[in-house]
């Protein structure tokens, strides 16, 4: 989801920096830009899921992105389709062709009568006919439940999304180490590489406390 909160709010590191969120302008601000995250994180403040911003205080542990990203969390997952809770809203999300949110959702649109200008609309906006349209499924075997970020929680999520930890159990992978492969040089120095290999170098640097510095390590 192409969502940034970095010109309503602050989303650095410093704890400092955090009390100086204006959290009932911030709020403002994410109902006049992101009104679909504004109606969702209410909905869910309303159920005792969130915290308010509005009427509320930052503290250097928790500014406003702190609040709201859990949320903006929940869109990134609908994408996948594997969040039950963005399952039951009456809205769906078409990804090349295929359609994730609630099935009755689709039996709705494909209801929608030809002649109706706002039909024409959405099939140019998508690029696909709504006729042509498919709810996403997945299978159970590519997916797999790791612990949320409290202890009571758990969520399913595809398999290539997780790694072990040194207990041996599933847990999400850490973005930065998404894409990264082990790499191995002849020098006998193995280590894992976030570089691509190009044409004109096809090899990866050697890097680390024993490496020799060439582009000569491949992935493994």
């Amino acid at each position: 989801m192409g969502l940034s909160l970095k010109d309503i709010c602050y989303c650095g590191k410093k704890p400092r920096a955090r009390l100086r969120d204006d959290f009932d302008e911030v709020d403002r601000l994410l109902e006049e830009r992101y009104p679909g995250v504004y109606d969702v994180h209410n909905f869910l403040r309303r159920n005792g899921l969130r915290d308010a911003l509005r009427g509320n205080k930052p503290t250097q542990s928790r500014g406003a992105k702190q609040i709201v990203e859990p949320t903006i969390g929940l869109f990134r997952d609908l994408a996948t389709g594997h969040s039950p809770l963005m399952r039951s809203f009456k809205a769906v999300t078409v990804y090349r062709g295929m359609v994730y949110g609630n099935p009755e959702s689709l039996d709705l649109l494909q209801g929608w009568d030809d002649a109706w200008t706002e039909k024409a609309d959405l099939e140019r906006s998508i690029g696909y006919k709504i006729s042509e349209l498919e709810v996403a499924t997945v299978d159970p075997s590519e997916l797999v439940k790791v612990a949320g970020s409290r202890p009571w929680e758990s969520r399913t999520v595809p398999k290539k999304r997780t790694t072990e930890n040194k207990h041996g159990e599933p847990v999400l992978k850490r973005l930065r180490d998404e894409g990264k492969k082990p790499a191995t040089c002849p020098c006998g120095n193995t280590f894992v590489s976030a570089a691509k290999l190009r044409p004109e170098n096809p090899g990866i640097k050697c890097v680390g406390k024993k490496g020799c510095g060439k582009f000569i390590a491949q992935y493994d």
